[in-house]
């Protein structure tokens, strides 16, 4: 019964534990692939973000300079009214 045991043992090692240390290395390969990526991916995405608040950034000083470009000579418009009325 030991041969029996022996053999089985023998068998393993022989065949199964050589496509296991294949499939491990293999497994291990793919996480680190799989790690490369998805730090690629988060330095490409953290990229984009700043180019978009940055755009984000000018896009608000333009907005605003266009509402103090508009509102300015609707202020002195309104001075002109007002003293207009508390004149009359």
């Amino acid at each position: 019964m030991s041969d029996v045991v022996t053999g089985f043992r023998q068998v393993i090692q022989d065949l199964v534990a050589p496509d296991l240390k294949a499939h491990t290395a293999k497994l291990e390969a793919l996480q680190k692939q799989s790690e490369v990526q998805h730090d690629a991916v988060m330095t490409t995405l953290d990229a984009f973000r700043a180019e978009m608040r940055a755009e984000f950034a000018s896009l608000r000083a333009n907005n605003q300079v266009e509402v103090f470009r508009q509102v300015t000579p609707m202020n002195e418009r309104l001075a002109v009214v007002e003293a207009r009325t508390k004149q009359g």
